[in-house]
């Protein structure tokens, strides 16, 4: 956001001096600007990179939907516009007063659009991994067997997204979560589900199974 009013007060005054002082015409500009560089532009940015302004990636952080998944362009829209109010027309106070009481560290427009800023381990890695998920003990044999080749990189980031989360989550939350995201993504690895396979264990267990096994694909390792 510091960079977009940098951007915004230096084409300001570029153009303002362009117009050789015409009001009328600066104003015209200033408002194409405001709607420009405060909307437009962060929203396609975020919408881009997949939730990963200037700022967060330096920070390692990324906008996710409360589901885990990527935004879209509704979501990155909603925390767009209403940034402007909670941010700009407040400078910022009533994004950090909503944030502070919110368990998840959401502003107002993440509330709105349904979204939650979360840490990735290995900020900046997007297939070099840097965060590597290893099946649990007795868990390689069915992680090899799994088709990965079907997984797309949105599954897998939604799955990489909730297990680097699914600590701070309250257990039913996070098990009917990773229950959702589990059936959407087993059945693509040509493995039905089977509750023989998955009865009481906890659904990090085959998720964690799946996304070491999707790293897999890139990195030519072979789990004995």
């Amino acid at each position: 956001m510091c960079i977009t009013f940098v951007i915004y007060a230096v084409s300001f005054v570029v153009v303002f001096a362009s117009v050789g002082g015409d009001e009328t015409l600066a104003g015209v500009f200033a408002v194409v600007m405001v709607f420009g560089v405060l909307i437009v532009w962060p929203i396609a940015w975020e919408v881009g990179t997949k939730g990963r302004s200037l700022g967060k990636f330096v920070f390692g952080l990324r906008v996710v939907t409360v589901d885990g998944a990527p935004i879209r362009v509704r979501h990155a829209a909603i925390r767009g516009l209403v940034g402007l109010v909670e941010i700009v027309a407040f400078f910022g106070t009533l994004a950090a007063g909503v944030a502070l009481a919110s368990r998840r560290f959401q502003r107002l427009g993440d509330h709105l659009a349904g979204t939650v800023v979360v840490r990735e381990r290995g900020a900046g890695a997007e297939r070099g991994f840097a965060h590597r998920f290893v099946p649990y003990p007795g868990w390689e044999a069915w992680s090899a067997r799994l088709d990965a080749t079907r997984l797309n990189e949105d599954d897998y980031r939604i799955v990489r997204s909730f297990l680097l989360r699914s600590r701070s989550l309250p257990p039913d939350a996070r098990e009917q979560l990773g229950t959702r995201i589990l059936d959407r993504v087993l059945p693509r690895t040509g493995h039905e589900r089977n509750t023989a396979d998955l009865a009481g264990w906890p659904v990090d267990v085959p998720l964690t199974a799946i996304a070491a096994a999707y790293q897999r694909r890139f990195d030519g390792v072979t789990l004995a």
